[in-house]
């Protein structure tokens, strides 16, 4: 006779908060800034020309690593400050318009007014320096992949603390982290984890990162001829959060039997929504407890009102 499978009705949610508050790791975006430094200390802090490529001899374009590290440190920094915590929401709309900005003295306006003014030439002279511009700043998305794989492959844990937790036993996860803390840690078997944003430990992985905002700029001023190259990068740095729930379509059927849901370090920002509104389809939010750890319990009330919308009966976990 077949052996009937455990129904397993217990879901955790794990954000970044998990990592870099719950057990000290070197997780943030912050830690980030800290790598490119590291990695590449002649970093042109105070680079004001325009980021052009070198035709190689195979013929790939190489762009100078120190002047786009150095350009994004100082444009992110000017956005969102050292720590960076608002990097990934701040790679959509600001840092393109943060970009232009940065290299408005290489870009021509039209002067409709002008009657010798060569409208043609100067969109074909904005078209080419916005595609040079834009191709070094899209590297952000390269530079935060290799920090997912040089640094996040090699976390420490033999002096890390386990957090005080719910029991993690016949549970599925919702990981949000790159990293194989739970794997490594908690000895979490790998198959009851969905690294929904991709997995350090899995070379073949996709590290998902970026913003989640869906229209383009319309609006680029005179600037004729930048639109294409500005929302290519804009597209570019956008979190695929479909192709990420297409892609674990046999996880979320496995969550059919769940009736709690416990979220810990998970920021619930906007473009991650997604995916709770996907559980949502697979279970029946009014018989689900929800429990928050007592961290979001005292201070995202707001968190709490986005769970408690969708119908999930709120609850505070005391474990952790």
């Amino acid at each position: 006779m077949r052996k009937k499978e455990l129904m397993i009705k217990k879901l955790f949610i794990i954000g970044n908060g998990f990592d870099c508050y719950g057990h000290g790791l070197p997780t943030k975006y912050s830690d980030f800034r800290k790598y490119l430094i590291n990695e590449y200390p002649n970093y042109n802090y105070d680079f004001d020309g325009i980021l052009e490529p070198v035709f190689m001899p195979d013929g790939d374009e190489q762009y100078d690593n120190d002047e786009i590290v150095g350009s994004i440190i100082s444009l992110m920094d000017n956005c969102v400050g050292e720590e960076w915590n608002d990097l990934e929401s701040s790679s959509g709309t600001v840092y393109v318009n943060s970009i232009l900005e940065k290299n408005e003295g290489y870009i021509n306006e039209v002067d409709w007014d002008d009657e010798d003014n060569d409208i043609r030439h100067t969109v074909y002279s904005n078209e080419d320096v916005s595609n040079s511009i834009a191709g070094g700043f899209i590297q952000l998305k390269k530079y935060f992949e290799d920090w997912a794989f040089d640094e996040l492959t090699n976390l420490d844990f033999s002096n890390v603390k386990k957090l005080k937790k719910p029991s993690f036993k016949n549970s599925f996860f919702l990981n949000f982290n790159y990293t194989n803390t739970l794997e490594e840690l908690y000895h979490v078997p790998e198959q009851n984890v969905c690294h929904i944003h991709g997995y350090v430990n899995n070379k073949d992985s996709d590290i998902l990162f970026g913003h989640g905002e869906d229209e383009n700029v319309e609006d680029f001023g005179n600037y004729l001829g930048v639109e294409d190259a500005f929302n290519s990068l804009l597209q570019g740095l956008r979190k695929d959060t479909n192709a990420a729930i297409k892609r674990n379509a046999l996880f979320w059927k496995k969550l059919k039997g769940v009736t709690k849901i416990y979220s810990y370090g998970f920021s619930f920002s906007n473009v991650d929504m997604c995916y709770i509104d996907e559980i949502s389809k697979q279970v029946n939010p009014n018989k689900v407890r929800w429990y928050f750890n007592s961290f979001d319990w005292k201070n995202n009330k707001a968190n709490i009102e986005k769970i408690r919308s969708r119908g999930y009966k709120i609850r505070r976990c005391f474990r952790w």
